[in-house]
């Protein structure tokens, strides 16, 4: 109570006046009690025997206590251009707003595997599965991240895609097409002798029969009328080609890639739908082998990707080096392909173009591997460190093949006799127009005109 007590002293001897000394004493008594139950836990006590209460901590010391949260990291999201499939892709990290010295890069869905090398992000994608792909790039550097977005364009979409010749009547927009589906296609539209089923989704019972039309193009505009080998069912408005129907079928198409399309027109002609779809006719198979530049077999080179690109029906694939070297693609439509092999360190190194006849059923490719690749303890990083100090690129991009096919006939472009005077005429006129052009031109315009 001695606390108590020195307020109390204290209380009086700050009064002025016996009243006020009175409400003064009763003033202090009171803050005297709530100051002594607050020393004796805040006016709670505990029941005997029972064990202490623990004091609360301040609220000051609670801040002491928790220790400051780190900042949140930043993550940043990019969409990047779309890109094809089966192909090694360089960028700039400058170009994508990224610090050359990026730390790392982290792969998912359709890529998997990916590098950040001399300031550019490089990343391989998958042959083309005949639908678009997606794929994320996790870039890091320092406590920032970077979700690059990626979309893989399909070139050859294996779905029927809807198609119309615009506007309804009275301007009125074109209604959303069912989704056809096509049963008994093999791997990229490949038609096999399997029975085949056009079906129009969420249609109903349709009559369909008498007015719809179907029609498959080939190589030279061979042209196949649908209607003279299916049947149609009128419980699901579906249209089916049965087996033996398949094999006539089979007889009256060319190898190669197909244009099917389908028009959907029914009795009342309330409803229609065309589609068109692409499909394979009995591709090639590539059969493909690695060697060195004398002929041995190289074996050295198991489960590296060869991608296969080409140029006009685009098809693009991927495949893998087994143990012996060797490598096959299946159903090759007839095109000019270039091959090369999926190194990100050293991209193109190795490679060579092939062109696939209309008639041809087995092919074989040869890849030669350059000396250098084939050092002993010739790592890819190794390889790579080499190029970027060498005068000259290290590089050997050659092949050959072989097919059964017979080669288009040659081509007469013509010639067209220059003579000496008329060269010379025209040697004058080239001289003249740099002349001209230098006059009217800057220094390096006149350059690239003589050229």
């Amino acid at each position: 109570m001695a606390t108590v007590k020195n307020v109390l002293q204290t209380g009086r001897r700050t009064s002025i006046d016996a009243g006020a000394d009175m409400k003064a004493t009763l003033l202090t008594m009171a803050v005297s009690a709530s100051a002594l139950l607050a020393a004796c836990g805040g006016g709670t006590q505990a029941p005997p025997g029972s064990p202490p209460v623990a004091e609360k901590p301040s609220d000051t010391a609670l801040a002491a206590e928790v220790p400051l949260s780190t900042p949140p990291a930043s993550v940043k999201h990019i969409q990047l251009e779309e890109v094809k499939p089966a192909e090694v892709v360089i960028l700039s990290l400058q170009d994508l707003d990224l610090p050359a010295d990026a730390d790392s890069v982290t792969p998912s869905g359709a890529i998997s595997n990916a590098l950040l090398m001399d300031g550019t992000l490089r990343f391989s994608t998958p042959g083309d599965t005949g639908e678009d792909q997606e794929a994320t790039l996790e870039i890091k550097s320092g406590a920032a991240t970077t979700i690059s977005h990626v979309l893989i364009r399909s070139q050859r979409l294996t779905a029927a895609q809807a198609y119309d010749d615009g506007p309804g009547e009275e301007g009125l927009p074109v209604p959303v097409r069912p989704r056809l589906t096509v049963d008994g296609l093999g791997p990229n539209n490949t038609i096999t002798d399997a029975p085949l089923t056009f079906r129009l989704q969420g249609v109903g019972a349709l009559d369909l029969k008498d007015d719809s039309k179907g029609l498959i193009i080939g190589a030279n505009n061979v042209r196949v009328r649908l209607k003279d080998f299916w049947s149609f069912n009128p419980v699901d408005s579906s249209f089916s080609i049965s087996g033996p129907a398949m094999q006539r079928l089979l007889s009256a198409l060319p190898n190669g890639a197909l244009t099917i399309g389908l028009n959907f027109v029914s009795k009342d002609g309330e409803f229609t739908a065309s589609y068109d779809m692409l499909a394979i006719r009995r591709g090639a198979k590539v059969s493909g082998r690695l060697q060195s530049l004398n002929g041995d077999p190289v074996t050295t080179f198991a489960g590296r990707k060869i991608l296969l690109k080409g140029y006009d029906a685009q098809m693009r694939a991927e495949t893998v080096v087994d143990a012996n070297g060797t490598f096959i693609f299946d159903n090759v439509i007839s095109d000019t392909y270039f091959l090369t092999w999926n190194d990100l360190r050293n991209p193109y190194i190795v490679g060579g173009s092939m062109a696939i006849y209309q008639d041809t059923t087995q092919a074989s490719v040869t890849l030669v591997v350059p000396p250098n690749m084939l050092a002993a303890g010739t790592s890819s990083a190794g390889l790579a460190a080499q190029r970027a100090g060498a005068g000259t690129p290290l590089s050997y991009v050659s092949g050959y093949a072989t097919q059964d096919g017979t080669p288009p006939p040659p081509r007469d472009i013509g010639t067209t006799e220059i003579t000496p005077s008329a060269r010379s005429a025209t040697r004058a006129a080239e001289g003249a127009s740099a002349t001209s052009n230098a006059e009217s031109g800057s220094e390096a315009e006149l350059r690239f005109q003589r050229r």
